[in-house]
Order: structure tokens, then C-alpha cells, then sequence
């Protein structure tokens, strides 16, 4: 027992002690500037929600609006864009998301990404969904087998 009580154990313990009472005391010691509460009401919609699709645009390539085909050509290592620009005529909020082949994270086929958007637009607001393709360094030159690009709420 008197071994357990050494110089060195009582002095580590002091220091112990002593660095947590300066830890517990800078937690504390802070003063509070401002404080308030929050009430907040979720407001009724003022009707359902309308979206409209006012313009489908590219950063690269071709988009044709009779067929619904994005021609483009992409250099490995490169990317381009597709964006669907929305508006939301009615009173409710609508959640909108981009699919890639049904996938909604990312779809990948042959070392090329496509990284479909997803928008929540409020009534009498507008946004746009975008559908990003990226091609790996190491993509395999050649053209791709047609991919299905949705937009669903």
C-alpha cells in the first residue's frame, strides 16, 4: 500500500486533477451572447405541385428537341453537361431526380460516369437538374450503347 502512494503517483495525480479542473473550467467559461427560441409552422400548400420543363440545354455537344438525343463527344479525362431547366408553376413543393439507366447515384458503363441531379424546387420557383458524364484517363475510345436519361418526381 505505501508503494501505491509514492511521490510520483501523488504528483500525477495532482497534475490530474488539476488539468481537469482547467478543462471543466474553460467548458464553462464562454458567455452566451444571444439566445432565443423557435416556433415554426409547416404551412399548408396553397395547391399541387405544377412543373414545366422550359428548356433542355448542353455545354457540349448537340441537343436535338425532336428526338430527345444528346449527341456528344467526349475526350478522355473530360466531361460535359446536360441540363434540364424546371419551373414550378404551383403551390406545392415537388422533388425532382435525375436517373442514369434507372440509377440515381451514378451510372458507369465502359470507364464513363453519369451523375444524374436531384432538385427540390418550391412553388413559384425554378432550378436546374443537370446530368454530368465524366470519361475516365483510361476509357476505351469508341461509342457507347445508347443510355436512357429520366427525370421522375
Amino acid at each position: 500500500m505505501e508503494k501505491l502512494f509514492t511521490r510520483s503517483f501523488i504528483r500525477a495525480l495532482i497534475i490530474t486533477a488539476v488539468s481537469g479542473l482547467i478543462i471543466v473550467g474553460g467548458v464553462y467559461a464562454y458567455e452566451t451572447l444571444w439566445s432565443g427560441k423557435a416556433h415554426i409552422t409547416v404551412e399548408a400548400p396553397s395547391g399541387e405541385a405544377q412543373l414545366q420543363i422550359t428548356e433542355v440545354s448542353v455545354d457540349e455537344g448537340t441537343w436535338d428537341d425532336a428526338t430527345g438525343v444528346w449527341t456528344v463527344s467526349i475526350p478522355r479525362g473530360g466531361d460535359a453537361a446536360l441540363y434540364v431547366h424546371l419551373r414550378n408553376d404551383g403551390g406545392d413543393v415537388i422533388v425532382v431526380n435525375g436517373e442514369a439507366e434507372g440509377e440515381t447515384h451514378y451510372y458507369e458503363v465502359d470507364g464513363v460516369r453519369i451523375w444524374p441531379d436531384s432538385v427540390t424546387l418550391p412553388g413559384g420557383q425554378s432550378d436546374t437538374l443537370g446530368f454530368l458524364v465524366t470519361v475516365a484517363a483510361d476509357a476505351e475510345p469508341g461509342t457507347l450503347p445508347e443510355i436512357k436519361l429520366e427525370i421522375r418526381r
